[in-house]
């Protein structure tokens, strides 16, 4: 049995991966941010992130430069693009495992890297072409770095630490600072030995990773810093400014049900047995989770850093036997929740859930269920079997790849605009303008994998801060103002997309004689009536595409 949760931490790292590019990019964080990287991989861009050919600076290079050097080995592909997410989730919890076993030894560090890996906030963002993964590696190496700072003091951990959230900022910005210091200060102040989170190599460490690249982009863009420490931070974390907001209470679900079946495993410690590393992890928690719970700005993925240290509060409990009591618990709670959502169809009208995704919300419920019910059955009837315990618990989790396929297809054919390319993509041919008349998604250029001139007057369809604040600056080549479109409608070589629900733009299109090549759940594409005997022909030039590119 001592090879089991080595090989079942294996088969977790597997699941994630399970259909990992089987259905395509969510709009708007995926489609956006996997555009930003296939940019770069295509221009070999490695310092200035870009979308439609602009400079885009709300987020820095790490996610970006790590899914264009994936694309430049797979191709620009939906693996591709999500590759870099698991790759760091993976990473994150090796380090995690690696934590525990040097503070607690044992299998602790295998407990803690499969309880992280089988959590649902965990698992969601694996997945997900999303900055946040790597930035909780990052963080939770800075969190590990300053523990060891203040309990073993060595220059090296300071230069970790600081080295870490010099590389979490060139993923999300200065957040990778303000985490790992509101808990380490605290800390190090309770063990009165402060100054050992600080040294003139690792602030210069700091300093080397970060100066090179806010250098270099602050030459081609001079206010970029201005914009990243007034707009990214400031007004995020302290204003409603970006429409983010949400109540006090808005992370209370996601943290419990984002650790889930986990959360409900954790037991009270007898008194007397927490030591100063469970201090820690508390504090790990608390602190982040008030900080971004009085913050402005509020997303559920924010609090992702906060999984790994419940996963090692779990490794830390269940070296005794107090475990069997958190053991039945979560297994009775996954239990029940299972059989809800196996009798769930029978009861729930589907009559507000969109077509596409009520058409697999039974077999998505009923497999789910079964998982889940499974699962919190063993886990209950052999709570004393830790090894099956964990096997139990975390199986449901890591089945959903499999289990959520149906419905991950169905939410894509309405939150993705592959399936509209894979209409309109046989009729491009390489002189063919795309213009996007107060529309376009990040899906929509990756799928296209060509230039979109965009007809706004406000470039709020990039989904963009920076481009939206400097609008005037990026009317041009690829922005241009609505008013623009009127009297361009009678150039040849060009295809019109608008959204479905925009109607004096398609009455405007229609009326130029336009007819409709292409209709998806948002959007729709014209074009130019065309002879009879050209109408059905499609195109074969070389390296114009004919259909989306799939990972299966």
């Amino acid at each position: 049995m001592r090879r089991f949760l080595p090989i079942w931490f294996l088969l977790a790292a597997v699941a994630l991966l399970i259909d990992l590019g089987g259905y395509p990019l969510l709009d708007a964080d995926e489609g956006r941010n996997a555009e930003v990287g296939r940019e770069m991989a295509e221009t070999n861009d490695y310092v200035m992130p870009r979308i439609d050919g602009m400079p885009y600076l709300d987020k820095p290079i790490v996610y970006f430069a790590a899914e264009a050097a994936a694309m430049e080995v797979l191709g620009p592909t939906e693996m591709a693009a999500r590759l870099p997410a698991w790759f760091f989730t993976i990473a994150t919890a090796a380090l995690v495992g690696w934590f525990a076993r040097r503070v607690w030894g044992g299998d602790a560090g295998w407990i803690a890297a499969i309880a992280l890996l089988s959590m649902p906030l965990t698992l969601a963002f694996a997945r997900t072409v999303i900055f946040d993964s790597a930035l909780a590696f990052f963080i939770v190496a800075a969190f590990i770095g300053f523990w060891f700072a203040v309990e073993e003091p060595a220059l090296r951990w300071r230069v970790l630490a600081w080295a870490a959230m010099a590389m979490g900022v060139l993923t999300k910005g200065p957040v990778a600072i303000a985490l790992p210091l509101f808990v380490a200060i605290p800390y190090a102040l309770y063990r009165k030995r402060f100054t050992k989170l600080w040294s003139l190599t690792g602030l210069a460490a700091f300093a080397l990773i970060i100066a090179p690249w806010v250098w270099a982009v602050s030459q081609v863009v001079p206010g970029f810093l201005k914009y990243v420490l007034v707009t990214e931070t400031a007004q995020r974390m302290a204003t409603g400014a970006l429409k983010r907001t949400g109540p006090a209470w808005y992370f209370i679900p996601y943290l419990l049900g984002g650790a889930l079946p986990w959360a409900l495993a954790l037991v009270r410690e007898k008194r007397g047995e927490r030591d100063r590393v469970t201090l820690y992890l508390l504090l790990w928690v608390a602190i982040p989770f008030l900080f971004f719970s009085i913050s402005q700005s509020k997303r559920p993925q924010y609090i992702l850093p906060l999984m790994p240290a419940i996963a090692l509060l779990i490794a830390r409990m269940w070296r005794g036997e107090r475990r069997e009591l958190g053991a039945r618990t979560a297994g009775i709670a996954m239990a029940i929740l299972g059989a809800i959502m196996l009798v769930a169809p029978f009861f729930f009208h589907r009559t507000k859930m969109k077509p596409e995704v009520a058409a697999v919300a039974d077999e998505t419920a009923y497999a789910l269920g079964a998982c889940l019910l499974i699962g919190g059955g063993v886990a209950t009837a052999f709570a004393k079997r830790r090894e099956l315990t964990i096997a139990a618990l975390s199986f449901p989790i890591l089945a959903v790849p499999i289990a959520t396929n149906p419905f991950m297809d169905g939410l894509a054919l309405r939150r993705s605009t592959a399936s509209l390319i894979a209409q309109i993509s046989p009729r491009l041919t390489p002189q063919t303008e795309i213009v996007g008349v107060e529309a376009y998604t990040g899906s929509m250029q990756f799928y296209l994998r060509r230039p979109i001139v965009v007809a706004t007057d406000d470039a709020s369809e990039f989904t963009s801060n920076y481009i939206l604040r400097h609008y005037a600056s990026f009317v041009g080549e690829r922005v241009r103002p609505t008013a623009w479109l009127r009297g361009t409608l009678d150039q040849p070589n060009r295809l019109y997309i608008v959204r479905n629900d925009d109607r004096p733009n398609r009455a405007l299109l229609e009326g130029r004689g336009m007819a409709l090549i292409g209709e998806g759940a948002h959007f729709v594409a014209y074009e130019p009536a065309r002879p009879a005997a050209l109408a059905g022909q499609a195109s074969t030039t070389p390296g114009v595409p004919t259909g989306i590119t799939r990972e299966r």
